[in-house]
């Protein structure tokens, strides 16, 4: 083998390497950070607790949504976790937020 490519694939191992150990930490930083995100905030119910027979939000629903917003999820975020459109999860805010005096 030519020296100077044994030279580059030495130095491509070495980067490589380097790589490995970097991406190990950004992966142990990650699983850390969503470690802590782990819904504490998260509502002890589920989601087929959340809405009444008629689709509208239960007590429960109503709770779940509301500890969602007080731990800073987006309206997108909410409408997703509960089916429902973007608008409703806004009016819903709106409510929320009119009840504990919150700016919006």
């Amino acid at each position: 083998m030519h020296p100077n490519s044994l030279a580059q694939l030495k130095a491509l191992q070495a980067e490589a390497h380097t790589l490995h150990k970097n991406l190990g930490f950004f992966a142990r930083r990650l699983d850390a950070l969503l470690a802590e995100q782990d819904p504490s905030d998260a509502p002890e119910t589920t989601p087929s607790d959340w809405k009444r027979e008629d689709g509208r939000l239960s007590d429960k629903g109503v709770a779940a949504m509301e500890m969602m917003f007080q731990s800073g999820r987006s309206v997108t975020e909410v409408a997703k976790s509960f089916d429902i459109t973007v608008s409703a999860a806004s009016h819903r805010k709106r409510i929320w937020q009119a009840k504990n005096g919150t700016p919006a």
